[in-house]
This record gives structure tokens, C-alpha cells and sequence, in this order.
């Protein structure tokens, strides 16, 4: 049996769907997060870990308000705690959470605002 994982080095800077499609957080992902000298974690977690991950290997603990920079594959913008997660998420693993009226969003937050006055 093969497992499929996605390993995604997107800067953010394109907007192609073609080469970037999105993707679900059941899925399975390979981090990017770097390390000196160039070289990355490679670990593979499924998409709902990414918090967990990111606190147990790579440290990212404190506050919400803590500040740390994002390390996805040489991203280095400077984040909140609480917006960091919602980042790699949107950006550099392109999840999208899906409503049953076939809307997609690319934050979780945006999706459970639609639901409100959605009917699907």
C-alpha cells in the first residue's frame, strides 16, 4: 500500500492552481520547516497535526501573542502564535475547507461565517 504526501516549498508568491492544487487536512504532508545549512524536518504528519506538530518538534509554545518566525521553507515572516498555524495552513500547504454547497475557503474561520447564512 502507498501512502501519498504532499511536499509543499510554495513561497506564496504564486497564485497557479495547476501547480499548487489544494488540499485537505486529512491529507498527508511532508514538513518543510528548514533548519541551518538549508536542510528541512521532512517529517510526515497528516494535515490535522500541524499544530501538534509544530509544538512538539519544533517548539512552538507560549502565549498566543508569542511571536515566532515561520521557518516553512525559508518563509521568515513573523507571526502571532495564534496566526502561525492558520498560515502554513493557507499558504504553504494550501488547505481549503470545503462547504457541503461546494464553496471552498481557505481558513476554517471564513467557512464557519458562511455557514451562518448558508443553506447547503
Amino acid at each position: 500500500m502507498s501512502t501519498q504526501f504532499w511536499n509543499h516549498s510554495n513561497s506564496g508568491l504564486s497564485n497557479s492552481s495547476a501547480l499548487n492544487p489544494d488540499h485537505s487536512l486529512d491529507e498527508v504532508f511532508q514538513c518543510m520547516w528548514g533548519y541551518p545549512g538549508g536542510l528541512h524536518c521532512n517529517a510526515l504528519f497528516r494535515g490535522h497535526n500541524l499544530s501538534a506538530h509544530l509544538r512538539e518538534v519544533h517548539g512552538i509554545n507560549g502565549t498566543d501573542k508569542t511571536r515566532f518566525l515561520c521557518q516553512w521553507d525559508s518563509c521568515v515572516r513573523e507571526f502571532n502564535k495564534e496566526s502561525l498555524v492558520r498560515h502554513v495552513e493557507e499558504l504553504h500547504m494550501r488547505i481549503v475547507y470545503s462547504c457541503k454547497c461546494g464553496n471552498t475557503f481557505s481558513r476554517r474561520d471564513t467557512l464557519n461565517k458562511h455557514r451562518t447564512t448558508c443553506s447547503g
